[in-house]
C-alpha cells in the first residue's frame, strides 16, 4: 500500500472556506487499483487537486493493494473516505465504522447477476443446471458467484450437483468459455435486467446467441463511505466534500476524466438501507473477509 500526496503548495485565498468549523489538517481518500491501475493514480492525482481547489484543504489519495488493506487503513484512521464494493462496504461498516455517502453509476444506479445460457439451449431455470457445466468468475466476485449462490442455495443445490463448476478468473472468460461450448451455462454481471449493457453484451461476439435464465434482485453499486468518527467532526466539510465530488464529476463533458474511480454515468447519494440485500447476501453465505 502506499500514499500519493497530491498537490502541494497549497494557497488559500481570503476567509477559510469553514471557518465556523474546526477543519483537518489533510484529508485522505482511500481507492483501490481496478482495470487500469496506473490510469487510476494519474485520475487519483487530479481529483485529489480538484477537490483540494474546492475545498481549499490539502487532498491525499491512499491506494491499497485490496480491500481488506482499504478497510484496515480506514479502522487505523489512515483514511477519512474511501470508494468500497459494495460487498467490502459491508465489512468496512462492522470494523471502520464507515458510513455510506455516495455511489458510483455506470449505466443504472444498480446492477444485477444474471446466469445465461445459449438461446437453443434447452435449460429454462436453475434448477435445470444440476448435471450441467456453468462457470463462475471467482468467489470473491458479487455477480458472478456470490449472489448466483445465494439463489443456488435457496434451491438446494450445491456445486456438487454441477458436472462442473469453472471459475474463469473475469467476466470476458467467462464469456469466451461459453462461447467456445465449455460450458454449458455462465454467470455474469448486467448493468440492466434485459441485459442491454452487460457482460455478454460487451464481450461476446454475438451477443443475440444468450438469453438469461435468472437475474438477481438489484445490487447497489461500489458506495463512497466516510469514517464515522470523522463525519461526527466535521460535517460541514463532509458534505461540501461530497457535493464538491458531484459537482467536478458533472463539470466534465465526457464524464470520462476520472471513471476510473467515479464511475461513467452519475455519481448520486446513497443510504445505508440499500445495502441491506448485500448484507443479506453476506449473512446468508456466511462470507468472512479475510487476506
Amino acid at each position: 500500500m502506499f500514499l500519493l500526496v497530491c498537490a502541494l503548495g497549497l494557497v488559500t485565498v481570503g476567509h477559510p472556506v469553514f471557518a465556523a468549523e474546526a477543519q483537518p489538517e489533510t484529508i485522505t481518500i482511500g481507492v483501490i487499483p481496478g482495470g487500469n491501475p496506473e490510469k487510476l493514480r494519474e485520475q487519483g492525482l487530479a481529483l485529489a487537486k480538484a477537490l483540494q481547489e474546492k475545498l481549499q484543504i490539502p487532498v491525499n489519495i491512499y491506494l491499497s493493494k485490496n480491500y481488506i488493506g482499504l478497510v484496515e487503513a480506514m479502522r487505523t484512521k489512515k483514511v477519512d473516505f474511501a470508494f468500497f464494493s459494495s460487498s467490502t462496504f459491508v465489512f468496512a461498516e462492522q470494523q471502520a465504522q464507515a458510513k455510506v455517502l455516495l455511489k458510483t453509476v455506470w449505466q443504472e444506479p444498480f446492477y444485477y447477476s444474471t446466469v445465461i445460457v445459449p438461446t437453443n439451449s434447452k435449460i429454462r431455470k436453475l434448477q435445470d443446471l444440476k448435471g450441467k457445466k456453468i462457470v463462475f468468475v471467482d468467489e470473491k466476485s458479487s455477480s458472478g458467484y456470490l449472489y448466483p449462490q445465494v439463489a443456488l442455495q435457496k434451491l438446494g443445490i450445491k456445486n456438487s450437483d454441477f458436472k462442473e463448476a469453472a471459475f474463469s478468473g473475469n467476466h470476458k472468460e467467462s464469456i469466451q468459455f461459453l462461447e467456445a461450448g465449455k460450458v454449458d451455462a455462465a454467470a455474469v454481471y448486467s448493468d440492466d435486467e434485459k441485459g442491454k449493457h452487460s457482460a455478454w453484451a460487451q464481450f461476446a461476439k454475438d451477443p443475440k446467441k444468450y438469453r438469461i435464465i435468472w437475474t438477481s434482485e438489484p445490487i447497489p453499486n461500489d458506495p463512497f463511505c466516510v469514517r464515522q468518527d470523522f463525519y461526527d467532526k466535521y460535517p460541514k466539510i463532509t458534505h461540501t466534500l461530497m457535493f464538491s465530488l458531484i459537482e467536478i464529476f458533472e463539470e466534465n463533458p465526457t464524464k470520462q476524466a476520472y471513471s476510473e474511480i467515479l464511475g461513467s454515468r452519475d455519481l448520486m447519494p446513497a443510504t445505508s438501507k440499500q445495502y441491506d440485500p448485500v448484507r443479506e447476501m453476506v449473512k446468508a453465505l456466511k462470507i468472512e473477509l479475510k487476506p
